[in-house]
């Protein structure tokens, strides 16, 4: 069995996969084996993450603050089926670690009501660009392939993919409401529970399922930290996304 086999098994049983020692030059033609790397709304098919001046008081991945749960991109149509983190330098503090969870786990221990909740009930997905409307749709869309998750804790806590760090809402003027405040914290509880937690290796890329994982990351001190973000479709969803981002994005 070739690596490339092993590591498509291993997105198959667990939803991610960890690949290592792969050079800047080939990260590109080795994401190939998984999927079309698509333009994300920087116009370019790749994005770095990196601390930068502006957001130290967000909950976004240009600050050193924790990210918290969400799927990438879920104003997006078809968001992006994988998401991969290519490291280059990691946080010598240790922090900056990126955890997963596979959400199916959660919906199938939900009891009816809150199932309907997630499965029928459309909500407003904001673009992570200006000018952009997004979509509605519920947090779980029945597709002919598979479910896809869309999931934002701070969309349903505050309404914003990325408040800032002490931000609160009355409930009732966000997405669905005291039910999706309620629901954001149990898949928060559900998460810090089952999560994987990474501290991605230099050089190695995380690549995960991201319409059935949940991700977040843990905030950092270490300002040096560097990663490269790829954005990959199936071959029948290849597309670009809107260009012109905002500050929305968590990502």
């Amino acid at each position: 069995m070739d690596v490339m086999t092993v590591h498509k098994k291993e997105l198959d049983a667990r939803g991610y996969t960890l690949l290592d020692s792969v050079s800047s030059g080939e990260a590109m033609e080795i994401l190939r084996h998984f999927g079309v790397t698509v333009r994300q709304p920087n116009g370019e098919l790749t994005n770095e993450v990196k601390a930068q001046p502006g957001f130290e008081n967000r909950h976004h991945a240009k600050s050193p603050n924790a990210v918290q749960v969400h799927t990438e991109a879920p104003g997006w149509s078809a968001p992006p089926r994988f998401l991969a983190l290519h490291c280059h330098v990691q946080a010598a503090c240790g922090g900056g670690q990126t955890a997963v969870a596979d959400l199916r786990a959660f919906i199938a221990d939900l009891d009816e009501e809150t199932r309907r909740l997630v499965c029928e009930r459309p909500i407003d997905w904001p673009s992570y660009v200006v000018g952009d409307p997004g979509v509605r749709r519920p947090i779980i869309e029945a597709t002919v392939r598979h479910p896809i998750i869309r999931m934002s804790y701070n969309l349903l806590k505050t309404g914003a993919y990325a408040p800032s760090v002490d931000e609160a809402k009355d409930p009732r003027s966000c997405p669905l409401g005291s039910q999706g405040v309620d629901l954001a914290d149990r898949v928060l509880e559900f998460f810090r529970l089952t999560k994987t937690s990474l501290l991605i290796p230099e050089g190695a890329i995380l690549l995960w399922d991201n319409q059935r994982l949940l991700h977040a990351r843990s905030a950092y001190s270490d300002l040096r930290r560097h990663l490269t973000r790829y954005w990959l479709a199936e071959p029948n969803d290849e597309a670009t996304a809107p260009q012109r981002p905002d500050e929305r994005s968590p990502a």
